[in-house]
């Protein structure tokens, strides 16, 4: 492996590279420039860069010997996965539908009053969430309210 180089060798080895492309600011291209007429490893390095990225630039471009895919793998373990997928939506629905059929069959229970807990029916007919929390044995909460209490006078 290569010797570790300080923050601004590495900066200078990014700027190297994105000089080759146009891509660094006036600014940018001073320090480079800089830093490369002091530091003779970033000199060499931009160097060599250079001088691959033009030799990459001159060479012709290589056509593929074969256009296409290469045949697709398939796991031994896909096929009974898909069959424990399939098997568990088929509980998981069927255990929804039990659940909906025996909620859907019940009657609604009476409302309990929240202080006495004591049963009454409903006045006007259930409807809508209403309906859906008591056929499922939903109470209806009532808040809490402490006391007051009296602030004796200052």
């Amino acid at each position: 492996m290569g010797a570790v180089l300080n923050a601004e060798c590495e900066r200078a080895h990014s700027w190297v590279s994105l000089g080759l492309d146009a891509e660094l600011s006036e600014v940018e291209q001073a320090l480079l420039r800089a830093h490369v007429g002091r530091c003779a490893a970033c000199a060499g390095f931009a160097l060599d860069v250079d001088a691959l990225t033009r030799a990459l630039r001159r060479a012709p471009l290589a056509r593929p010997s074969a256009v296409g895919m290469p045949p697709r793998r398939r796991s031994a373990g896909t096929p009974l996965l898909q069959v424990g997928a399939v098997a568990a939506a088929v509980a998981i629905a069927a255990g929804l539908g039990s659940l909906a059929g025996s909620l859907h069959s019940r009657q609604s229970p009476a409302f309990t009053t929240a202080g006495t807990g004591a049963a009454t029916s409903a006045a006007v007919p259930m409807q809508g969430p209403l309906k859906d929390a008591a056929l499922i044995g939903v109470r209806r909460l009532q808040p809490t309210i402490p006391p007051l209490t009296s602030v004796p006078p200052e």
